[in-house]
C-alpha cells in the first residue's frame, strides 16, 4: 500500500459528542488520497464506542493513549503515527469542508517553497460567522509572521484544523512546544513560517466550533499569562527572526502593558476562589506580571468601573429612581 498524500490527524478527549461529524467530513472529502488517524487521549466517554463503525474504512487508524498526555503531548503523538508528505490537524469538534484537501493539497503540490497553508474558516457553535483573514494568495514567511506580532494582532492564521503543512519541516522546527499553554498552535506556525512562505486561500474551509468547554477562552487567566509571556519573549530574544525595524515597529510595548492589564484584571475576577489551590498559583502569577508592569490598580479601577452597578448599591440605586 502506498502512502497517503495526506496524513489528517485528530487527536482527541471526551469529544465523544463530536467526533463522529469530524470524522464524517474526512470521510467526504471530494479528494480521497488521504490517511486519517485518530489518537484518543484516555477519554472517560465513550469515544471508542462512536468511533468503532468507521474503522471499516482502511484509511481510518485508531489509537489509544496508554495514559493521558494532555493537548500537546497528543498533538505531538498524532505526528509519530503520520505517513503523509502533508499534515492536515482537525480537532475532534471541529470539521471540514467537503473541498478542503481539494483546494489546499494543489497549493502545496504547485508551491514547494510554501511551508504552511491556510484559508478563511466558519466559526459555528455558540455563535456563527465567517472570519476573512487579512492577507490572501502567497506570502514571504518573514511578512506574515510580522503581520501576526504587529500590535498584538493574534493568531489570525487559524486554529490546527485550518492549517496544512510539510511533513518534512518537522527535522527543523521540531514538534509543538508547550511553552505556552494556550498559544501551541500560533508558537508553530511561526516556526513553520521561518523556513518557507505562507499560501492563504480566501475561501472558507472548514468549521470552527466554538463551544463553552474550550481551553483557548479568552477568560482564563492562565490565557493571559501566557500572551504576556509570549510577547515578553518576542521583545527579549526576538525568537522568530524579525529584521530590526520590523521589531522597531512592532508596538510591542503597548502589546505587553495590554495582556499585563488583563492578567491584573483576571486576577481579582478570581480572588474570590482563592481557596483553590490551582487559583492561588495563578493569582501569584498574576500579581507578579501586574505589579511588574505596575498596572494592578489600573486593572482594579477599570474591573470596578466595568461592574460599577454591581459593587456600588447607591449609585444602582439612583440609577433606578
Amino acid at each position: 500500500m502506498s502512502e497517503p498524500v495526506v496524513s489528517v490527524l485528530m487527536p482527541t478527549y471526551n469529544y465523544a459528542h463530536y467526533i463522529s461529524e469530524a470524522i464524517q467530513s474526512v470521510l467526504d472529502q471530494t479528494y480521497q488520497d488521504f490517511e486519517l488517524v485518530i489518537i484518543d487521549d484516555r477519554s472517560s466517554d465513550n469515544t471508542d464506542e462512536v468511533v468503532k463503525p468507521f474503522l471499516a474504512d482502511p484509511r481510518v487508524r485508531y489509537y489509544k493513549n496508554e495514559k493521558n498526555l494532555g493537548l500537546v503531548g497528543n498533538f505531538n503523538k498524532c505526528l509519530e503515527y503520520a505517513n503523509g508528505r502533508y499534515i492536515k490537524y482537525l480537532l475532534a469538534d471541529d470539521k471540514f469542508d467537503k473541498e478542503l484537501l481539494a483546494k489546499f493539497v494543489p497549493v502545496m503540490d504547485q508551491n514547494p517553497g510554501v511551508s504552511l497553508v491556510t484559508s478563511d474558516n466558519y466559526v459555528f457553535g455558540v455563535r456563527s460567522k465567517i472570519r476573512h483573514l487579512p492577507l490572501q494568495g502567497k506570502h514571504k514567511g518573514n511578512e506574515v509572521i510580522f503581520s501576526v506580532l504587529k500590535e498584538g494582532r493574534g493568531n489570525w492564521i487559524g486554529e490546527p484544523t485550518v492549517v496544512m503543512f510539510r511533513k518534512t519541516a518537522l527535522a527543523s522546527v521540531g514538534k509543538f512546544s508547550g511553552k505556552y499553554t494556550c498559544l501551541v498552535d500560533i508558537n508553530m506556525w511561526l516556526r513553520l513560517l521561518m523556513t518557507g512562505d505562507c499560501y492563504i486561500i480566501p475561501e472558507p474551509l472548514s468549521y470552527f466550533r466554538q463551544h463553552p468547554k474550550q481551553a483557548s477562552s479568552k477568560t482564563n487567566v492562565q490565557n493571559w499569562l501566557d500572551e504576556y509571556n509570549f510577547y515578553k519573549d518576542i521583545k527579549t530574544s526576538n525568537p522568530y527572526g524579525l529584521k530590526k525595524y520590523q521589531m522597531d515597529s512592532l508596538g510591542i510595548d503597548e502589546v505587553i502593558k495590554n495582556r499585563a492589564l488583563h492578567c491584573s484584571k483576571g486576577m481579582f475576577r478570581i480572588l474570590h476562589k482563592i481557596y483553590k489551590p490551582r487559583n492561588r498559583k495563578l493569582i501569584k502569577k498574576a500579581l507578579e506580571v501586574a505589579s511588574h508592569e505596575k498596572v494592578i490598580m489600573q486593572g482594579f479601577m477599570t474591573l470596578l468601573k466595568k461592574h460599577a452597578p454591581l459593587v456600588n448599591p447607591v449609585r444602582a440605586l439612583e440609577r433606578t429612581s
